[in-house]
Order: C-alpha cells, then structure tokens, then sequence
C-alpha cells in the first residue's frame, strides 16, 4: 500500500478510482471495493465520480458507473457476479471446442496460412459475452451522469490499425478528448462492444470491430494508465492493484536455474502486459509530486497543461497471488488442466499464468476475501482520500 497526501486544496475535491486489467486476479478489485462500501453509510452516494478500467478491469468499472446511483447495491452486485464465476462463464471449455481450436491452429501453422478461413484466437470468449449482456445497463450510466452522481467513466483499448491507445469514455458534456503520443481519448456512448474491446486478450481471444478499427486489449499500449482519470477531472486517485510488489530474487546458485517453460514466459508476458505500465506511471507520478513539492506555488506550467500534486492511494495484495492460486489448481476443467501442463503452466513458475485464467469461484473468493481484508486495513486512508473524514472522527470519538 502507497499513501501520498498533500494538504486540502481549495478545489472541489473529484476523487478517480482506476481498474487495471488482471483477468481473473480482478476479483481482489471487488474485495476492496466491497471493504469501502461497508465503510459507508447504507445511503452513501458514490465517492467515485471518475472511474476508469482497463481490460477486466474495465467490466468492473462499467458495472460500477452503471450502478452509480446505488453504489452499494452496485458492488453488490459486482460481488456476486465474482463469487459465483467458474472458467465456463469466460470461454468455452468442452472438450470440442478445444479440439476444433487446437486443429484449426495446427493446420494454419503446418499450411503456411493457406488456409481461407485462419482462426482469430485460441479461446471462445462469448460466455463471457453473455454474461456482461444479462448484468450490466448501459442506459444506467447516462442516467447516473445527468442525476450528478458520475461524472465520466472510461474504458481503454488498443488499436491494431492506428497502434493507438484509444480511451472511450462516456461523461459531462464539458468534458474534452485528448491526444497525446500515440493515445487518444474519444467520447462515446460506451456498449458491450466497448468492453470485450478493452478485455480481448491478444490471441487468446477475438479483437472486435469498433467503427473502422480493430481493437485489442487495452492494456498492451496503454503507457500512461492514470491519466485518463485526470484527463475527466480527477484530482485525487485510488488505484486498486492486482500484483503483490514484492518481487523475486534470482537463485543464489547457478545449478537450480532451469530454462523457462512456455508457462512461464506467458505469465511474465501477462505481467508485463498488465502492471509494469502502472507501475511505472505511478513512479513518475511520485516523481512528479516531488517536483512540484519543491517550486515556489506549488504548480508546474506545461505546454498547455498546469501540472498538480495528485493525492493518491493504492492498494494491492498483501499476499502473493501465486501463493493462492497454488490451491486452486485442481479447480481448472480437465481439458484445460492437460492443455496447462502441457506448456508447464502447472508449475510454480507457471502460476503467474494460471492466476489470470483462474476464474473460477473458490479462486476469486479467496482473492476477494484478501482485497476484503487489504481494504479494511487501509480504512483511514480511504477515507480521508474520499473526503469521509467525519467517519474517522466519529469513530475515535465512539
């Protein structure tokens, strides 16, 4: 957990949740959400008016913005949909359809590409489709826009045409779209189209057509993921991880380096993918407070842009996720376990993979039980970010 804080500013204070992506591991992200909420008063109104999500994360946030007007019954419902998910509710996993996929690839590769129909990813996600269609009302987020209880709520995606980072967002009018080095953001009203955009896993699942472009997961060019909250007004920012930092040492001995299976490599591919551009904008953040820490009022003028000090808050799990999913392995669907092992996913340096596919209820239980827990620990911190000071002080007063 990172704690930065700054003295109260005289503007109003807009407080941006951001979402990154993590598959299965976004599960944590409910666990603390779920820790504000009973934070709360039962009537509470939404302490998120800017909310932004990438990837999985970004079916998160939209769920979110869509129940703004009724925040705890929103993450209720974003727990629920956690607490009750199994590997079939993501992407098809009989025993046909993976041998359809497997044959489909192996024939594209061994033909060259010959083939008149190539196949466009290794897994079927249209469960996962389904799913957001029954949970999620799009026209909600307009109403909770013009009610005042959301300001804008975003989703990013990557662009394979343009190669930009592209962020769709759904707010106030007033709002303008941005362009920076190779990322944009565009308003919209934001669909279902939008969301397996952002969560479309290279390969692994369907890029989908938006307009003229084809889209893939938001993650891969996103290099500044916390500036689309600021971008939509935020000044002060929670950002909910899904990565313990705490990082591993190389073996002492030469001997017990093993060459890296394919498991692996993907699971660092999916680290990579999904938290190091988050990590690095919240170091250059920090770096950026710093300076601003040290000029005479407190303010940097850049370009067309007047440079602030953020506060920031951001959680992440207090316990290795790898640690969690090593429980949990014999939960995955036969065809799915023969199809992991086969690729060394199944040890316990293939378990960064196995924690992003893991969507499966024991799993994100646990996950969201530790998030639960993660949240609660930082209830000052929270609170204070949220402008719920009263809260703090009812209860040393209690």
């Amino acid at each position: 957990m990172y704690w930065i804080s700054f003295k109260k500013k005289q503007e109003e204070q807009v407080t941006g949740l951001i979402l990154p992506g993590g598959g299965a591991r976004n599960a944590y992200q409910a666990g603390v959400l779920k820790a504000i909420a009973d934070m709360l008063p039962e009537d509470a109104e939404n302490p998120f008016p800017v909310i932004c999500g990438t990837s999985s994360g970004a079916l998160n946030a939209v769920l979110l913005a869509s129940s703004a007007n009724r925040f705890r019954e929103g993450v209720d419902r974003l727990w629920g949909i956690w607490a009750n998910f199994h590997i079939g509710k993501v992407f098809k996993t009989d025993g046909w359809t993976a041998f359809v996929s497997a044959w489909r690839w192996a024939t594209t590769f061994l033909l060259g590409g010959l083939t008149k129909k190539q196949p466009r990813s290794v897994l079927d996600n249209s469960p996962l489709r389904e799913l957001m269609e029954r949970h999620i009302r799009f026209a909600r987020i307009q109403q909770a826009i013009d009610s005042g209880a959301l300001r804008a709520v975003s989703v990013t995606t990557s662009g394979y045409t343009s190669d930009n980072s592209v962020t769709f967002y759904q707010g106030l009018k007033e709002l303008q779209p941005w362009k920076r080095t190779r990322r944009i953001g565009q308003p919209t009203e934001l669909t279902l189209n939008h969301l397996m955009a952002s969560s479309a896993i290279p390969v692994l699942f369907p890029a989908v057509k938006l307009r003229n472009e084809f889209f893939g997961d938001g993650s891969m060019r996103q290099t500044a993921p916390l500036s689309p909250a600021l971008h939509m007004g935020a000044n002060r920012l929670l950002i909910i991880g899904v990565r313990n930092p705490k990082q591993d040492m190389p073996p002492e001995d030469d001997r017990d380096v093993k060459y890296p299976s394919f498991g692996q490599i993907s699971g660092y591919i999916f680290d990579s993918l999904f938290m190091d551009s988050l990590d690095a904008d919240i170091e250059r953040m920090r770096r950026i407070n710093h300076t601003i820490s040290e000029t005479k009022d407190n303010r940097v003028e850049y370009k067309d842009t007047a440079l602030r000090q953020i506060d920031y808050l951001v959680i992440s799990p207090s316990t290795d996720v790898r640690e969690i999913v090593a429980r949990h392995v014999g939960d995955f669907p036969r065809s799915v376990r023969v199809l992991l092992k086969g690729i060394g996913a199944l040890t316990r340096e293939g378990r960064p993979l196995m924690s992003y596919l893991m969507f499966d209820a024991p799993f994100c239980k646990e996950l969201m039980e530790l998030g639960y827990k993660d949240g609660l620990a930082a209830r000052e911190q929270i609170l204070r970010l949220i402008g719920r000071d009263e809260l703090i002080e009812e209860e040393a007063a209690g």
